[in-house]
C-alpha cells in the first residue's frame, strides 16, 4: 500500500484481514519498520526505493524489501483546473492552489474568484458548509474582504510559517491540529457561533488516534505551528 493517509490505513484494515501480509509505504523521513498495533501482518515502512518489476520485488529506502502480489496506489489526489484562465496569477504547485485568502479568494481578483474544499485532514463537510456560506455573504455584499494588498499579505505569512516549520508546500491546504481554529475563523466572518469545545475535542481525540499508527514527525510539526 503506497500512502499513509487515512484511506490508505482503512484499505490496509481491510485487506489484511484476508491476505497473509499487507505493507504500508509512507514517504515520512522518520518512518520506522514495524507492525501496526493490533496486527500481526500489518507492517510500516519508508518510502518506496525501487520496484523491480522482472524479479517482483519492492524495495524501500529503509533497505527492507517485499515481493508483492498486489500494490495500492492510496497517495490521493493532485489539483488540476485545465478550465480556469487566469495568465498564471492562479496556479497549481506541488497540491498548492494560489494564492488565496484562507485557501479560499484570490486575491487578485478579489470576490469574484474564488475555491471550496481545498483544504483536508479537517472536517470537510463542515468546512466546505462555512466556506460557501462565507463566499455567499461576501458575493452579496454583507461581508467585505480585506484590500488585495492585506490578503496577499496575510497569504506570504502563511507560507512563510509553513516554511519555517519546516511544513512541506503540498501540504498548504492540510488543516489537522488547525482545523478549529480555521473554522472557528469562518463562523466569526460570517456571524455564526463557534464549534462546540466538546466537538472540538471529539475531533482532537480522533485525528489523535489516526496519526499515532504513524511515526510521521510531520504531524508534530504541524501540530505545534
Amino acid at each position: 500500500m503506497i500512502g499513509n493517509g487515512p484511506s490508505a490505513m482503512d484499505i490496509s484494515k481491510d485487506v489484511a484481514t484476508v491476505a497473509k501480509e499487507v505493507h504500508l509505504s509512507s514517504r515520512s523521513p522518520n518512518t520506522i519498520i514495524s507492525k501496526l498495533n493490533g496486527y500481526d501482518n500489518l507492517w510500516q515502512h519508508s518510502e518506496i526505493d525501487f520496484n523491480d518489476g522482472e524479479r517482483g520485488i519492492v524495495i524501500f529506502k529503509d533497505g527492507s524489501s517485499v515481493h508483492p502480489d498486489v500494490i495500492f496506489h492510496c497517495t490521493g489526489y493532485k489539483f488540476d483546473f485545465p478550465f480556469l484562465k487566469t495568465n498564471g496569477i492562479v496556479t497549481v504547485d506541488d497540491k498548492r492552489v494560489g494564492p488565496l485568502y484562507k485557501h479560499v479568494f484570490a486575491p487578485e481578483f478579489g470576490p469574484s474568484l474564488s475555491f471550496l474544499g481545498l483544504n483536508n485532514f479537517g472536517i470537510p463537510c463542515r468546512i466546505i458548509e462555512l466556506q460557501a456560506k462565507w463566499v455567499a455573504k461576501v458575493l452579496s455584499g454583507f461581508a467585505v474582504l480585506p484590500s488585495k494588498e492585506e490578503m496577499m499579505e496575510d497569504v506570504k505569512e502563511y507560507y512563510k510559517k509553513m516554511e519555517e516549520s519546516g511544513i512541506p508546500k503540498h501540504h498548504t491546504h492540510r488543516l489537522e491540529w488547525k482545523t478549529s481554529e480555521y473554522i472557528d475563523w469562518l463562523a466569526t466572518e460570517i456571524g455564526i457561533p463557534t464549534m462546540e469545545d466538546r466537538l472540538k475535542q471529539m475531533f482532537y481525540d480522533i485525528l489523535s488516534l489516526v496519526l499515532s499508527r504513524s511515526n510521521s514527525s510531520l504531524d508534530v510539526q504541524l501540530r505545534d505551528s
